[in-house]
């Protein structure tokens, strides 16, 4: 694919225009304080903001949508380090020597590296986004139906078999989905289905009401369900948060090996930060020399899962954007932000919009260089959220949730939809079934459906084993259901043990403890 200079000179323009900038800056800002905010997060933050950035050029829109995730994925570290309680699952690894490093007083350092960390995983994986997205939307390009049928099949056989507490409920909620995605019009031959005799359905289910209710709805009606007590307080005072020459210095491998290792994992979907962040912290433990610091307050510990995590953010942007494949809850609902803005994603996007990909890549590297500004400047104001209660916040959000989504079509009908898929995401995480498979059925059911009948009325099921490219998806398809089936079997000693005991894990906060 070629470079055009004049298209690049454009997009950077576009994201420099002074009311860009503002609302770019106001987007990571929102997003920090709604990943310090524990239990909330950047997939809420991106789902509620999407109605916003629908009168806004696509350009606009999606710029504001990348400072919010860069935002709401570098915020959870605040309360992970202070009150030991992650502000999202991608800092899980950072309590094990955060919150360690706050205990002897040395909460401002243990701060100040995590958001040098931030920002070089930011970076690194937006480098990589930069160097292999096109490459990969070149590959993509020589795709047909079957090639695009044995991709989604590998994305959701991947993603249900990595995620839950097993691989029968990863399938069984990425079918729920894709019967989800079912409802309206048929894609081929346009017969109606599944719309029970309500005109609203006839069109089908809108992707945004459904994540929404999926993940902001939901996640509200599970925090109003936990008994809230008194607001913990930081342990610790936070003095200079600048960190040090020699940290900095001591851990440039640390930081390079560490964002790949966050990139490679945000590529896999439905992983995330959270895994990125544990994989990062093992191999920074196994290649210190002294891994017995690791878990009493070891600042090499903090930059490893904190560049790791926010490192998922441009891996997850590649196969969102060459493949239509979301890698993760967040990339999953900004990919609703495209189709909202009539931009389909995959390989045609990196040839028909070039401005809104540039656009992308310039929002990332700016949003992550505000980020580490904002944080360096005014942490210790934003920790203040952690004391505003639950009560307060949660009426506005719903609030939000309801003339966003009530904005997209001017339908009450939405808001039903909104509210329902709410309950059915409260019910499935209270069950224990995952919600990534779920949202992965909506996103790619129709884009299976569409290229499998096409394949068949075409040339049958032979262009599944005739393409060498079908045929390595299919076969990768097998060998994660593989892998998931000798992980699960592995882990029945533990589960076993774990339940005679009476120890269950109920949910992210629970997890450092038990690592």
């Amino acid at each position: 694919m070629s470079i055009d200079l004049g298209v690049i000179i454009a997009a950077l323009a576009n994201v420099l225009q002074p009311w860009n900038l503002v609302f770019l800056i106001l987007g990571v800002v929102g997003g920090l304080i709604i990943g310090i905010v524990p239990g909330l997060g950047p997939t809420m933050a991106v789902a509620l903001l999407i109605p916003i950035t629908y009168a806004m050029s696509p350009e606009a829109g999606l710029s504001i949508l990348i400072a919010v995730f860069v935002g709401g994925m570098s915020g959870g570290f605040v309360t992970a380090i202070l009150i030991r309680i992650p502000g999202t699952p991608a800092s899980i690894a950072t309590v094990l020597d955060g919150f360690p490093m706050a205990q002897q007083g040395r909460a401002g350092a243990a701060i100040g590296n995590a958001i040098v960390a931030n920002f070089a995983g930011t970076i690194i994986s937006a480098i990589c986004l930069v160097t292999f997205a096109p490459l990969l939307a070149a590959f993509a390009l020589k795709f047909s139906f079957a090639e695009y049928t044995a991709v989604c099949l590998f994305a959701m056989t991947t993603v249900a078999a990595i995620t839950g507490s097993s691989t029968s409920r990863g399938f069984i909620t990425a079918i729920i989905g894709m019967l989800v995605a079912c409802v309206g019009l048929t894609p081929v031959d346009g017969l109606p289905r599944f719309d029970f005799g309500f005109p609203e359905l006839e069109g089908g289910l809108d992707l945004l009401p459904a994540l929404i209710g999926l993940f902001a709805v939901s996640q509200m009606m599970k925090e109003s369900d936990r008994q809230v007590g008194a607001t913990p307080r930081p342990v610790s005072a936070m003095a200079n948060i600048l960190p040090s020459r020699r940290d900095m210095t001591g851990n440039a491998f640390n930081y390079l090996r560490s964002g790949l290792i966050g990139t490679w994992v945000g590529v896999m979907p439905a992983l995330g930060g959270g895994p990125a962040g544990l994989i990062a912290y093992a191999q920074a433990r196994n290649a210190s020399k002294t891994p017995e610091r690791f878990g009493q307050g070891a600042v090499e510990g903090v930059i490893a899962s904190e560049t790791a995590n926010n490192a998922t953010i441009g891996g997850a942007l590649i196969i969102a954007l060459t493949l239509g494949i979301p890698g993760d809850p967040t990339t999953a609902v900004l990919l609703g932000g495209l189709m909202i803005h009539g931009l389909q994603p995959g390989p045609q996007l990196f040839l028909n919009n070039p401005e809104v990909l540039y656009g992308i890549y310039f929002s990332l590297f700016f949003s992550s260089v505000v980020m580490m500004l904002v944080l360096f400047l005014s942490v210790r104001a934003l920790v203040k959220v952690i004391y505003v209660p639950r009560f307060w916040l949660q009426p506005i959000l719903i609030a939000m949730c309801v003339v966003g989504v009530f904005s997209l079509n001017n339908r009450i009908f939405d808001i039903g939809v909104m509210f329902a898929f709410g309950l059915v995401g409260y019910g499935l995480e209270r069950l224990r079934y995952p919600l990534p498979p779920m949202v992965l059925g909506i996103v790619l059911g129709p884009l299976l459906e569409a290229n499998f009948r096409k394949m068949l009325a075409a040339d049958g099921l032979l262009p599944l084993v005739q393409s060498p490219i079908a045929l390595t998806f299919l076969l990768l398809s097998v060998a994660s259901l593989i892998w998931a089936a000798r992980l699960r079997r592995k882990s029945l000693p533990e589960i076993a043990k774990d339940s005679g005991s009476g120890a269950t894990i109920r949910d992210e906060d629970d997890v450092p403890s038990r690592l």
